[in-house]
């Protein structure tokens, strides 16, 4: 069977408004295009881009999800900070990069366009401080079917895509976990992706703060060549989705 990356961009006034990928069969090209075209609400330009794979591998399971529900940002934070802590990761330097995600990570104080990553030490070693790195090339075989499967149970397709992310991500033997909040204002429920496990904290940021961003926490022995290697070229379907709380 043959698989195809299709990739959509879409910006308003030269600024990124919207965004969406996903890895379809040559006979659902057109219907996966369609339904990526209607993401963007508003925009002046649409880059649409399909790739034949030539080399896809597979992973068997998706993490498992768990849902936290908290009373506020702070508390969400410090369930995070201990979540991170129990494999590893300082205290001290987890919550130095995390408050810096929720007040602009880039050197102009604004959002990165993709993720920072740390190691465990402490050192921030991504190639720029403006592009971060991005995951990309990875979905679901089944992806109705998990869609199906996650709407059920109150999730969304957010949820799916980001679940996604998260497991080619920590599938890396030198990602140890995976923290993330939304750069969308009114959107505050974030991840911690650690153990096997996407633990989905609401909330997990600050209503109205249009801050965003992921943070990869490595191995201090991580090749960072190779891994912007794996996280943005190597393609990955994974074939089910884990429990789900």
């Amino acid at each position: 069977m043959k698989f195809y990356s299709v990739k959509m961009r879409a910006s308003l006034n030269d600024r990124h408004v919207s965004g969406g990928e996903r890895i379809t069969t040559e006979e659902s090209i057109q219907k996966v295009v369609s339904e990526l075209l209607t993401r963007p609400k508003e925009f002046d330009f649409v880059n649409i881009k399909i790739e034949k794979i030539n080399n896809i591998k597979f992973i068997e399971k998706s993490l498992d999800i768990k849902t936290i529900n908290v009373k506020n940002h702070k508390e969400g934070n410090e369930i995070a900070l201990k979540l991170l802590e129990e494999v590893g990761i300082d205290r001290e330097i987890a919550k130095a990069y995390i408050d810096l995600l929720h007040t602009g990570a880039n050197p102009d104080r604004e959002n990165m366009r993709g993720a920072m990553i740390i190691t465990r030490s402490g050192k921030r070693v991504e190639k720029d401080r403006y592009r971060g790195v991005r995951t990309t090339n990875v979905d679901f075989l089944h992806r109705e079917e998990v869609k199906k499967i996650l709407l059920e149970k109150k999730y969304t397709e957010r949820t799916l895509d980001a679940l996604a992310l998260s497991t080619k991500n920590l599938n890396h033997p030198d990602i140890i976990a995976e923290y993330c909040i939304s750069d969308q204002p009114d959107y505050t429920t974030g991840y911690v992706a650690v153990n096997n496990t996407y633990y989905r904290i609401n909330p997990l940021k600050e209503y109205s703060n249009p801050k965003g961003g992921r943070i990869y926490f490595v191995k201090d022995d991580t090749d960072i060549e190779e891994l912007y290697k794996y996280l943005q070229e190597e393609s990955f379907l994974i074939k089910e989705v884990g429990s789900l709380e």
